[in-house]
């Protein structure tokens, strides 16, 4: 069912243009002729603070290290309802930060890019479809003891392939 889902999945070209030519423009000029993997990092923050905790910097920094550590060229491409937030935590020395755009735009980037880092929520979730590579996600969710934990199976959220950490 997947491999029809990706065939129907497609974005307007209006917007996958508009994510490509971000994209292009947000390309390191060091690796423009080399090749490179591109991480995307959804962090959703809002509306979550009122019913859990955004993972920690830690998680971040784990995350993306989970990637530099065995890559030698990765860049990151920040997704966020928050982008101010992420700027002030969420650090790397290839790193840039979406903002401005709509959320469809915002998932043609996701789909521009060869793995994921992600938070809880469905937007995240479907960022790191999109990008169909190796994703991150946080081990601790649900929380033992929160209310999602009562309702909400990690096993039946995280695909098994994704990696808690």
């Amino acid at each position: 069912m997947e491999d029809q889902l990706r065939a129907d999945f497609t974005f307007k070209r209006s917007v996958i243009d508009i994510a490509r030519r971000w994209i292009d423009e947000h390309t390191p000029g060091k690796w423009k002729q080399v090749e490179f993997v591109r991480v995307l990092i959804h962090v959703r923050r809002r509306d979550y603070l009122r019913y859990m905790s955004t993972p920690s910097y830690d998680y971040f920094r784990r995350s993306m290290s989970y990637f530099t550590n065995c890559l030698e060229r990765v860049q990151f491409v920040v997704l966020s309802d928050d982008t101010a937030w992420c700027r002030r935590n969420v650090h790397a020395t290839d790193i840039v930060y979406s903002s401005g755009h709509s959320p469809f735009v915002d998932m043609a980037i996701a789909s521009l890019c060869d793995h994921a880092i992600i938070t809880v929520g469905s937007y995240g979730w479907w960022a790191a479809w999109f990008a169909n590579g190796v994703t991150i996600t946080p081990k601790n969710f649900p929380e033992n003891g929160s209310r999602f934990a009562s309702i909400l199976h990690r096993a039946d959220y995280f695909k098994p392939q994704w990696i808690g950490l």
